[in-house]
C-alpha cells in the first residue's frame, strides 16, 4: 500500500512513461521502508525537474532552430546596412576618421566569413532535407523567384530615371523592388529552416557556429554606429537614423540568440534517476 501511494506520488508526466518501469522493479525488489523512502526521494525530485527528457530535448531544439534563423536574419540586416554606411561615407571621404575605415574594412571582412559559415550551414540543412525527403519545407524560398529580377533591373531603372528625372515611378520601382527582395531574402530562408525542423545532431554546429555570426554582425553594428556618428552632420545623421535603428537591433538580436542557442547546443543529457537504489 505504501508503495503504491509512493509511487502516485510521481508527476504524471514521469508516470506515463516510467511507471511500468517502476513497477516492475518495485515487484522484483519488495516494498520494504528503504524502497518507499527510495521512491518518495525519486518523486521528490521528478518534481523538482518536471519536464520529460524527451520535452527538453525538444524544447532545446527549437531553441537553435530559432537561433539559427534569427541569425540569419540579423546577418541579412547588418549586410544590408554595412554597403549603405559605405555609400553614405563616400559622400563626404574628408570627415571619416582613419580609425573608423579601418573599423569598417575589419567588419566588411568579418561579415564575409559569416556569410561562408551560413552557407555552410545551408548545405548542411539542404544535405539534411534531401535525406528526408522533406522537400516541401522549401517552397518559401519560391518567394526569392519573383523578386529577383527587380534586383537586377535596378541598376538600369536607376539609369532612366536619372535621364528621365519625370519618372519618379521609375525610381520608386527601383528602390522598392531590390527592398522587397532583400527583404523576402531574409525571411524565406529563415521560414524554411523552421518548416524543415531539422534535427538536434545537425543544429547544434549551426548554433555554435552563429555565435561567430554574431560576432560579426556586432563588429558591423558597432562599425555602423561610430562611422554614422562621427562622419556625418547633424542633418544626416536625421536620416541615418533608421540604419543606426537596423543595426543596433540586428547586433543585440544577433548577440542574445546565439547565446541562448549555444547553451542549448552545449547542453548535454543526464540520465534520469528512477528512485536511488530501488
Amino acid at each position: 500500500m505504501a508503495a503504491r501511494v509512493a509511487l502516485r506520488s510521481y508527476p504524471p508526466s514521469f508516470r506515463e512513461r516510467y511507471g511500468g518501469e517502476l513497477e516492475a522493479l518495485v515487484e522484483d525488489t519488495g516494498a520494504g521502508p528503504s524502497v518507499v523512502a527510495d521512491l518518495l526521494v525519486g518523486a521528490l525530485r521528478a518534481w523538482l525537474r518536471p519536464v520529460m527528457p524527451e520535452e527538453s530535448a525538444e524544447r532545446r531544439r527549437r531553441r537553435m532552430q530559432a537561433s539559427v534563423a534569427t541569425t540569419w536574419v540579423t546577418w541579412c540586416a547588418a549586410m544590408y546596412a554595412l554597403p549603405m554606411v559605405g555609400f553614405i561615407l563616400s559622400e563626404e571621404p574628408g570627415l571619416t576618421p582613419d580609425l573608423v575605415r579601418r573599423l569598417l574594412d575589419v567588419a566588411q571582412y568579418a561579415m564575409f566569413g559569416a556569410g561562408l559559415i551560413l552557407l555552410a550551414g545551408a548545405l548542411a540543412l539542404l544535405a539534411e532535407t534531401s535525406r528526408t525527403g522533406n522537400r516541401a519545407a522549401l517552397r518559401p524560398l519560391a518567394a526569392l523567384v519573383p523578386t529577383l529580377p527587380t534586383w537586377l533591373i535596378a541598376p538600369f531603372l536607376l539609369a532612366y530615371a536619372s535621364i528621365d528625372p519625370i519618372s519618379y515611378w521609375v525610381g520608386a520601382l527601383a528602390v522598392l523592388g531590390p527592398a522587397a527582395f532583400l527583404i523576402t531574402m531574409a525571411v524565406a530562408p529563415a521560414v524554411a529552416v523552421t518548416r524543415c525542423r531539422p534535427p538536434a545532431k545537425v543544429l547544434r554546429l549551426l548554433a555554435l557556429s552563429g555565435v561567430a555570426v554574431a560576432f560579426a554582425v556586432t563588429t558591423t553594428g558597432i562599425a555602423c554606429v561610430a562611422a554614422l556618428t562621427m562622419s556625418t552632420d547633424d542633418a544626416a545623421r536625421l536620416i541615418t537614423m533608421p540604419i543606426l535603428a537596423v543595426t543596433v537591433a540586428a547586433s543585440t538580436a544577433a548577440l542574445v540568440s546565439s547565446g541562448r542557442g549555444a547553451k542549448a547546443a552545449l547542453h548535454r543529457e543526464h540520465p534520469v534517476d528512477l528512485g536511488g537504489d530501488v
